[in-house]
């Protein structure tokens, strides 16, 4: 008996040696492969990589990086190392449209990012791939149409309304006013009015718990992915920080997940029929639609997507709003053009300079997380550099839209840059706030309809002007944030 479980523990333990030489030759054969990248990789610790002090210590330093890689060594592909975890970023658009070409869809790995997102999103349209995103984006794509784009603008108008009354008494005694808490309520009240019909005016309440487990989710994200003992599901679900992820994910699925059972069950007594509706949104068309074989999206697809649209269609467009607010009154001669050209708008229809507004999302505005994550199951080549798998690929939207090859005078705010006889308007991998290809922004539409309606009643409204005691300080985070606010003075217009 003793010889029998001698030879099973012997066994178990050069079962565990094999295992651990294993992974140990495939690393090392990985890392050989890696070394065609030499070129391109940031020098950094040999156990933690570029997260040293002096380096990658939060999402600032970790783009500061980037964009001195690409300004001052003129770096296109940058290699660094999360520990023993390589990623390259991507900041020039030849390199990206090569990518494009190779990688149509986005994948998880250890280090992509997305999977730290799953438990909160689910496999929606922003995290999931293969057939089940071609699937699930065909169906919802009539949710984005005109026609359906079109009944929502009468809300918008109403909510930007309710936002100017907001900033009408914050200003009444002169100071300064930080316009992201009220503008970030006011995107998350239209996304809900319009794509959920939520009747509750988040505007009037206080700061909306939902709103906070956003930030608070986000924060948690990047703290996880700066701290190598934290990259391990494992050890990350048994940390304090894991626990309060998990509370929080569960949270906004509950304010979600109440949100739709309501319609459900308003659908179940109109026997699923929806047309008699004064107009139909988001959540409507996720619970009657169908595919060829006549199938819908199962409830956890449904809660997916429902989950994917409540953050990505509040957070990015309330980024967007504020940093132009602040844009505009940093450069007065621009805002009083824009105030022109809406005060002298033929018909009433809010409707401002395109090209004014490409270059306010260009010079402040990046999408979710600034990057966005494309991965491989085989080899590709960029730049004439092979990249091996496993290797997680960021294109960096911020620093392409800072790339000084790019853009000359990349510092210099300057929307002239986006008329139409400065810019080749066919470029669609140099400004890229929506993303671009088969995988871009599904609802870069309908976020830019609310923009410019919301820019183009406030400019009405008021003049803006800067604090200069609080000059934001951009923070990298899911969105483009400011680490101190977004602080203006909003002046009345005497019309």
């Amino acid at each position: 008996m003793l010889n029998l479980i001698f030879t099973l523990v012997i066994g178990i333990v050069v079962l565990i040696l094999f295992k651990i030489g294993y992974i140990c030759y495939k690393y090392l054969r990985f890392c050989r492969l890696l070394r065609k990248l030499s070129v391109t990789t940031v020098p950094g610790h040999w156990l933690i990589g570029n997260l040293r002090e002096d380096q990658i210590k939060d999402s600032k330093s970790y783009i500061d990086l980037v964009l001195k890689e690409t300004n001052e060594r003129n770096r296109k592909i940058i290699l660094l190392w999360f520990g023993p975890f390589p990623s390259i970023s991507i900041t020039h658009p030849d390199t990206f449209k090569q990518l494009s070409k190779q990688v149509p869809l986005k994948a998880r790995g250890s280090m992509d990012g997305y999977r730290f997102f799953e438990p909160w999103l689910g496999e929606g349209l922003l995290i999931s791939g293969g057939k089940k995103w071609e699937r699930n984006r065909k169906l919802l794509t009539p949710a984005f149409h005109f026609n359906i784009l079109n009944g929502y603008v009468n809300v918008m108008n109403n909510v930007a309304d309710i936002l100017m009354k907001t900033f009408t008494d914050a200003a009444k005694n002169g100071e300064p006013v930080d316009v992201f808490p009220n503008v970030c309520r006011a995107s998350l009240d239209t996304m809900l009015r319009c794509s959920l019909s939520y009747d509750e005016d988040l505007q009037s309440t206080s700061v909306s718990e939902y709103l906070n487990i956003v930030k608070r989710l986000s924060q948690i994200n990047w703290e996880r992915s700066l701290n190598l003992s934290l990259l391990s599901d494992t050890m990350f679900n048994l940390s304090s920080l894991g626990r309060e992820f998990y509370k929080l994910c569960d949270k906004a699925h509950k304010f979600t997940g109440d949100i739709i059972e309501s319609r459900r069950k308003e659908l179940d007594k109109q026997q699923n029929d929806v047309t008699g509706k004064r107009r139909l949104d988001f959540l409507d068309i996720l619970l009657t639609a169908r595919d060829e074989h006549g199938l819908g999206l199962s409830a956890q697809e449904i809660q997916d997507e429902v989950d994917t649209f409540t953050f990505e269609g509040h957070d990015t467009t309330s980024s967007a709003i504020s940093w132009t607010i602040f844009a505009l009154a940093k450069h007065p001669v621009l805002q009083e053009k824009v105030f022109s050209e809406v005060r002298n708008i033929i018909g009433g229809n809010d409707s401002l300079s395109p090209y004014v507004f490409r270059h306010l999302l260009h010079f402040y505005f990046s999408t979710i997380a600034g990057a966005i994550f494309r991965a491989t199951d085989k080899p590709i080549v960029l730049d004439g550099i092979e990249i091996p798998v496993g290797v997680s690929i960021w294109v960096q939207i911020y620093c392409i839209h800072h790339n000084k090859d790019v853009w000359p005078n990349h510092e210099v705010f300057d929307p002239e840059r986006f008329s139409a006889n400065q810019r080749d308007e066919t470029d669609i991998y140099g400004f890229i706030p929506f993303s671009a290809g088969s995988r871009n922004c599904i609802g870069q539409v309908f976020a830019m309809n609310e923009i410019k309606i919301t820019i183009a009643k406030l400019v009405k409204r008021f003049e803006f002007q800067v604090d200069p005691e609080n000059e934001p300080v951009l923070l990298p985070d899911i969105i483009m944030r400011s680490q101190n606010g977004v602080h203006v003075k909003l002046i009345e217009r005497k019309h």
